[in-house]
């Protein structure tokens, strides 16, 4: 399978040359945007890198920042594309420029006013988010979208968005696709999150996590990957800022009692490809 990267300033596009991430092909069968190829029944795609900025600056004399967006994230075939959107424009927008356009007329129009009232000493802002292609196995494909964003205040605010597909029927995947039986799997996970958080068996979860009636409760934010079975909790989620992000990351083998015969076909492939 290629990857190409192409870098957009929001005025146009460069196309950069192709590195080759499949051990098995030889450069000269690189493809363009246009015609992208499935190589052993996985995904091709570019890596698009976008970014824009505000026409204006805080600061004094020695110290100049600006507000910025910039984003980084696979671009697929029109079909798979449209798939994923929503998962890499996760405010509704269709592509790059308009989140750019979004985010930045907010701050220049607090620029402005910061400007009138002859603050010069207002704070930039920055909005940054990398989607990363995480598992792409034949018929499976997962999105990482880490996203990063600061708009004033005590801190910014940092998540992780993951995103897993069929791409032989071209649909979103939840977890009772996966596995047949959702309170099971939850029983076999919170093993796993007890012994990560150094828990006994019969331990309260008490004021240190914020499990509704103290009842372990499984993130909705779930990824699949070469490893496993991975459910990450963002900041806020079931722990205080300061404590930070979660991830917990469950082998497959664990789960296969539990898997549907789709969850079991994972597998297959999966292992396969490692």
């Amino acid at each position: 399978m290629k990857r190409k990267l192409i870098y957009s300033t929001g005025l146009g596009l460069l196309l950069f040359a192709s590195s080759c991430i499949n051990g098995n092909k030889s450069p000269e069968n690189s493809t363009t945007a246009d015609t992208l190829i499935n190589v052993n029944d996985t995904l091709a795609y570019q890596i698009a890198v976008f970014k824009e900025t505000s026409p204006y600056f805080s600061g004094d004399e020695t110290t100049l920042d600006t507000t910025f967006y910039l984003a980084r994230y696979p671009v697929f075939a029109s079909e798979t594309d449209s798939l994923v959107q929503e998962a890499i424009f996760v405010d509704g927008e269709h592509n790059a420029k308009q989140v750019a356009q979004s985010f930045l007329a907010g701050f220049n129009e607090y620029a402005e006013e910061q400007i009138e009232s002859e603050n010069r000493a207002f704070h930039a802002w920055f909005r940054s988010q990398d989607c990363e292609v995480a598992l792409n196995v034949p018929g499976f494909l997962t999105l990482r979208n880490a996203i990063s964003e600061y708009t004033g205040g005590a801190h910014g605010i940092e998540i992780e968005i993951w995103s897993n597909y069929d791409t032989q029927n071209k649909r979103k995947l939840s977890l009772a696709d996966l596995f047949q039986d959702t309170l099971a799997l939850s029983q076999i996970v919170e093993v796993y999150f007890r012994k990560q958080e150094a828990l006994s068996d019969t331990s309260s979860y008490g004021s240190n996590y914020f499990f509704e009636d103290e009842t372990f409760t499984l993130a909705d934010n779930f990824g699949l990957i070469p490893s496993g079975l991975l459910f990450h909790y963002n900041p806020y989620e079931i722990k205080s800022y300061a404590e930070g992000p979660t991830t917990l990351i469950i082998p497959y083998k664990a789960l296969e009692e539990v898997m549907t015969a789709k969850g079991k076909r994972l597998l297959k492939v999966v292992s396969e490809k490692l």
